[in-house]
């Protein structure tokens, strides 16, 4: 026996936030296991009539329509897959052809296909060695098999056979007609789009517009609050990521709208930590970083992927904690942007802690009613002080700054 293992990296590990909501991993799945558009299926004969005229045929789809839609759903960081490829001597089997027995190897491939925050499952490709492409066919065997345990393309091995009429090379005259079970919810213009191989994008998630039924509104209601909520050069580069534009009223897909959601509702969370690091170093340092970092501008607008929303997060927080013990004017040791008549260190603890546990209830109540951090402890210190001074405030805001925390806290579900 000979092994060798080949692994194919399709995923960046470093990403904002790798685990999903049960919510988010319900939707997912649904997403994985919706049909394809009925243009990537294929057929392939299994069985003959005596005379060849007629043949059973089984649906199957190209291992590229797996990928596309693991790539819309997840960006091509988001999933990762490995193989691990055995050869194995001296089998017997009996030649098709004329029925005698004929010594050959075989391909044996494990695919590992592993997803970011929702898991890793295995699948097993085999294949007669003596097929000039046995590598290739046991290796799309294993991924797709790999991709059946998280429902992708699951449907597929419960469509029986059809008998269909050959012609003289032995391939189906015509196609057979899918179940209805076997046809995505929303049918595809026929048409299509490109998307970026320069092949048509077939995978059951094309444009479509049936646009009607109430849970597409909401949804893409819920999709430009979070744009609004992450600024523009994000939702922007995020939707870009997934769909085929970056403007969200020109998706007519419900697959493609819940993933560019899940992916906005990641980097929301991304933009409450940048939020958190700016009320606790202060915005005019957080400026500066922005400058050196040679941004557009300071606001959040100005952030234009998520790959520099994960920079900025980092330069910032490292600057607070390097920046919390600094000299301050007088030539002491005192804490940054304090003035010199600071409060006693038991003050500013206790300032510290509370102004903390403000942030940290306002990012609570954020998610659960699709608020800005901003807007939940403006209205939570009802004209007392505003987010944008919270870095500012002193120990006289303490009182105001505690009853505001307990009101977010009296906040549930």
């Amino acid at each position: 026996m000979q092994e060798n293992t080949a692994v194919v990296p399709t995923a960046d590990r470093s990403v904002l936030i790798e685990k999903y909501s049960d919510e988010q991993v319900q939707r997912l799945v649904a997403a994985l296991e919706e049909p394809f558009d009925p243009r990537e299926i294929k057929w392939r004969v299994t069985n003959t009539t005596a005379d060849r005229r007629r043949g059973q045929v089984i649906a199957y789809a190209d291992p590229r329509a797996y990928t596309d839609r693991l790539n819309q759903l997840f960006t091509v960081r988001g999933w990762t897959r490995e193989y691990a490829v055995q050869t194995i001597q001296n089998f017997e089997r009996k030649d098709r052809a004329n029925g005698d027995g004929i010594i050959s190897g075989k391909i044996v491939v494990t695919c590992r296909l592993t997803i970011d925050g929702i898991g890793s499952h295995s699948g097993l490709g085999e294949e007669w060695a003596d097929n000039e492409n046995a590598g290739t066919a046991a290796e799309a065997q294993a991924f797709k098999r790999a991709c059946s345990c998280f429902g992708l393309g699951r449907y597929l091995y419960d469509l029986d056979g059809v008998w269909v009429d050959l012609d003289d090379r032995r391939q189906p005259i015509s196609k057979p007609k899918l179940p209805d079970r076997a046809l995505p919810k929303r049918q595809p213009p026929v048409t299509g789009h490109q998307n970026g191989y320069k092949h048509n994008n077939g995978n059951g998630h094309l444009k479509t517009h049936d646009v009607t039924a109430p849970e597409f509104s909401d949804l893409i209601l819920r999709v430009k609050s979070l744009c609004e909520q992450v600024g523009f050069g994000l939702a922007r580069s995020v939707t870009r990521s997934i769909a085929p534009t970056d403007n969200v009223d020109e998706i007519q897909d419900t697959g493609t709208l819940s993933a560019v959601a899940l992916k906005l509702e990641d980097t929301l969370r991304g933009v409450e930590r940048l939020r958190a690091a700016t009320a606790a170093l202060g915005q005019d340092q957080v400026s500066e970083v922005c400058r050196d970092m040679k941004l557009a501008g300071e606001c959040l607008d100005h952030i234009p992927d998520r790959r520099t929303l994960r920079q900025l997060i980092e330069a910032v927080e490292k600057t607070a904690g390097a920046g919390a013990v600094r000299q301050n004017g007088n030539g002491h040791k005192g804490t940054a942007g304090v003035q010199a008549n600071k409060p006693t260190p038991e003050c500013g603890n206790e300032l510290g802690s509370t102004r903390a546990a403000l942030v940290r209830e306002a990012q609570r109540v954020g998610k659960l009613r699709n608020m800005k951090v901003s807007d939940v402890i403006d209205r939570a210190a009802k004209g007392a002080f505003r987010f944008i001074d919270l870095r500012r405030l002193t120990v006289d805001s303490l009182p105001a700054m505690a009853a505001a925390v307990g009101i977010l806290r009296r906040v549930r579900e």
